[in-house]
């Protein structure tokens, strides 16, 4: 299969008229899309050094009330926050002296809501300002090694910048680009470092370890000046394709095996650098697990500006050993979890492992490659049997790495293989297989409201805001919790327990009128008690897409293990859902009605929606309280499998009060879908033009009912009438006969247009239920019959006995009758 990065790097080759027609398109679409919640689109400069401040200008959209910066990863303080107009700030921040050099990913908290998620980098290197014009390769700017140049490329430009070291320096030069890009503003940038021939030494375009961005290395073959060339890919570029660009004699490390250890303890690994030198290093690791750890494998005290990410958990490491291709001489792995590392140092390189498995056991064997190490590895991996039967495989299942279960046909010993896709290989194709046995465990994720856009919450003071929670349970059952039990300060959660047989849960928070405005990233949790001494947690995964490529594939995107919830200003209205008194029955309809609480001078139109449905009801999301009104209806409709339960139901409301749209969800009401209350039976009715017609239904009522029971047709064809369409039922009604009036000229053809509509109304409200569609033949008359010749009788025939009646003749047989009169 091909690779993300392949993918990602077709949809970025775009010629630079295109490159820029989608730009002007996507600036446009954006802005339509998000007005409604603050945006930053550029941040300038990207970054700073470690251990200062600076100040950052931040452009975009909604952002002049902003309150706070809000950072994902420690070390991180915004000190200061100056309005420059509503949508543009300038930001003191300041970054701490052991903060990471990294990408820090932050949003935006303002007054009235949460912005999407940016980057701002960290280097250990002081910051050198791009100074134009530099796109003479005879004039570059000079820049001392060690150092972040903060640049732009513009439409077809091309960024020249030298640097003058002595023979056998090692020359390193990583950007970061595409990173710091907007959404569909695609930034694909290209770096190389020249000699003064302008022969190229070192390039880089799509590094794997950095995704689209770049990385390369060489040493110098001289004493001299060398050039650094930084340009789009395919020389496009706008006025937003900022980058910074880290220079130095830094060893970037592009593998590292093994690439993960036991938490709170060292591991030595070798570390493998982007000219394929390898060396030893000792690693400490947290003594928490964690998905992706980041580690600055740094040498001979060189710092690096980003660092490399591995696993950390609680299994035991092995390490390939070359060579490795007769699998019946390795040794057998019997202990789980385990975790297999190492890496395919030449093309078609195959590594094994053997391990030993009971029959019917379960393992989850899973490859950790592209997504977290990095790796330029399209992994697939196969489960042998030692006399080389496939008994299992995978390529690219659940993501751009591989994963399977594995159930042990019979006791024995097994191989693992594993392999590049395209069979290709090198020193930086490392990988690490982590096998272990099936055990509980609990996915949480946060569902979209927008599409392609992470789920944020903001709570308006004295308001509430809804969200829905998915869970995916693993050999797991039983009822879950919902927890967030570090939310910010009057702030309160609505209980949030999910049934067995479900898998999501709507999550109303709820704000005092006296909670301060402030965001915080909250612990999103959802356990099951297994027994009473044993509970499984589940910890959220949210990804948020950073830049999105043609046909919205996912090209860069973040992954938090926080939810950004913030408390916001009050809004000048709020909803009141009516609590139905009657259920909404299989294939029938109820309004919900809801009424809104404005405040005075407010006469903004309200939208509502269902923040979920249930299963089986469906709910229009056009529906609107008029900005003179108060009240309206969601009318909601069940089809006949309906999920019969009582389900708790918010609606979410929105307005703009003039500066962009806000929000709010009502409390929960309960929803009861009930089975239906009628069963019925149509038979087809045959009528001609201008004749009338009887309709047949036979009705049942499926339970005892109170109120008054009636059952109406409509959806009668044009050109007839029902003499009266609604008729009374009661227990023992088992047919309903409507009179139907058909004028000479109704449309003739096969009706399907009348559906049957049972109602049950007493004081509580209105149950109703509608089921069709009831056929009806409208058939034009048959022609009279041609007359024939009469024959005068020789003598009178006797009297004859009176004709008995005869039977009406079926259409068939009246089309026989006139074909036989016609000869």
């Amino acid at each position: 299969m091909p690779s993300n990065t392949r993918t990602a790097k077709s949809l970025l080759q775009t010629r630079t008229f295109t490159q820029t027609l989608l730009f002007l398109i996507c600036c446009v679409s954006a802005n339509l899309a998000f007005a409604a919640k603050p945006q930053v689109r550029l941040v300038s400069p990207p970054g700073l050094q470690r251990g200062t401040s600076a100040e950052i200008e931040l452009t975009g959209t909604r952002i002049g009330d902003a309150k706070q910066l809000l950072f994902y990863t420690p070390g991180m303080e915004a000190t200061s926050i100056t309005k420059v107009d509503d949508n543009k700030i300038k930001v003191m921040v300041t970054s701490a002296a052991d903060a990471g050099c990294e990408l820090h990913a932050f949003r935006v908290i303002t007054a009235t809501g949460i912005s999407n998620l940016r980057y701002l980098g960290v280097s250990p290197f002081p910051a050198v300002t791009e100074a134009e014009p530099n796109n003479d390769f005879k004039v570059p700017q000079v820049i001392p090694m060690a150092s972040t140049v903060n640049g732009v490329v513009q439409s077809e430009d091309v960024d020249y910048f030298a640097v003058d070291v002595s023979k056998g320096t090692l020359i390193t030069v990583e950007l970061e680009g595409l990173r710091h890009a907007y959404l569909t503003n695609f930034f694909d940038p290209f770096v190389a470092i020249l000699d003064s021939n302008r022969f190229e030494l070192a390039r880089s375009d799509d590094a794997p370890l950095l995704q689209q961005d770049c990385v390369c290395s060489v040493e110098a073959p001289e004493d001299g000046r060398y050039w650094i060339e930084v340009r789009e890919s395919s020389f496009g570029g706008t006025n937003e394709s900022l980058y910074r660009l880290h220079v130095g004699s830094f060893a970037r490390p592009l593998a590292i095996i093994p690439s993960g250890g036991q938490p709170g303890k060292p591991i030595q690994t070798t570390v493998i650098d982007t000219l394929g030198k390898a060396w030893q290093q000792t690693l400490t690791l947290p003594a928490a697990n964690a998905t992706r750890h980041g580690v600055w494998a740094a040498r001979d005290g060189h710092e690096l500006p980003s660092p490399n990410l591995i696993r950390v958990n609680d299994m035991e490491n092995v390490v390939e050993t070359e060579p490795n291709l007769d699998y019946k001489t390795l040794p057998v792995h019997d202990k789980f979890p385990v975790a297999f590392n190492g890496s395919l140092q030449v093309p078609g390189d195959r590594d094994y492992f053997v391990f030993s498995a009971k029959k019917d056991q379960l393992l989850d064997i899973r490859v950790y490659g592209r997504s977290i190490l990095r790796s330029p590895i399209d992994a697939v991996i196969n489960v042998l049997k030692m006399d080389g039967k496939n008994v299992v495989g995978a390529d690219d299942t659940g993501g751009p790495d591989s994963t399977v279960a594995f159930k042990a046909p019979e006791d024995g010993n097994y191989v693992l293989s594993i392999r590049d896709h395209l069979e290709n290989g090198g020193p930086h194709y490392a990988y690490r297989v982590e096998v272990t046995p099936q055990s509980p465990s609990i996915e949480v994720t946060v569902a979209e409201q927008e599409r392609y856009v992470s789920q944020t919450v903001e709570v308006p003071r004295g308001g509430r805001m809804a969200f829905e929670v998915n869970l995916a349970r693993k050999a797991i059952s039983g009822d879950a919790r919902v927890a967030i039990p570090d939310l910010p300060e009057g702030m309160t959660q609505s209980e949030a327990a999910v049934p067995a047989d479900l898998n999501s849960v709507s999550v109303i928070l709820s704000a005092k009128d006296d909670a301060a405005n402030t965001g915080k990233l909250v612990d999103l949790t959802a356990s099951v008690a297994v027994n009473p001494e044993t509970t499984v947690v589940g910890h959220l995964s949210q990804r948020t897409q950073i830049i999105r490529g043609q046909n919205n594939v996912d090209v860069w995107g973040h992954v938090a293990d926080r939810l950004a919830v913030a408390v916001v200003d009050p809004i000048p209205f709020d909803i009141v859902v009516e609590q139905p008194k009657v259920p909404i029955v299989r294939n029938g309809t109820l309004p919900l009605k809801v009424r809104a609480i404005r405040k005075d001078g407010f006469n903004k139109p309200i939208q509502l929606r269902l923040l979920t449905k249930p299963p089986g009801i469906a709910a229009s999301g056009s529906i609107s309280i008029a900005a003179d009104k108060t009240e309206a209806e969601i009318p909601l409709t069940a089809n006949g499998g309906a999920a019969m339960k009582t389900w708790p139901i918010t609606v979410i409301a929105s307005s703009d009060p003039g500066f962009g749209t806000v929000q709010i969800a009502s409390e929960f009401i309960m929803l009861e879908v009930a089975d239906k209350l009628f069963d019925f039976k149509f038979n087809k009715t045959m009528v001609e033009q201008g004749k009338p017609a009887k309709i047949a239904v036979e009705v049942a009522l499926k339970r005892p009912t109170e109120g008054t029971v009636e059952v109406e047709l409509l959806g009668i064809p044009p050109g007839t009438a029902i003499t009266a369409p609604k008729q009374t039922v009661t227990g023992e009604t088992a047919q309903l006969v409507y009179q139907m009036d058909v004028a000479a000229d109704a449309k003739p053809g096969n009706h399907k247009t009348i559906v049957c509509r049972g109602t049950v109304t007493n004081e509580k409200g209105v149950i109703s239920q509608t089921n069709g569609s009831i056929e009806v033949q409208i058939d034009v008359p048959l022609p009279a019959p041609t007359a024939k010749p009469v024959t005068v009788a020789a003598a009178a025939a006797p009297a004859q006995a009176a004709p008995a009646v005869e039977k009406p003749m079926t259409r068939i047989e009246q089309l026989r009758k006139l074909r036989e009169e016609n000869k």
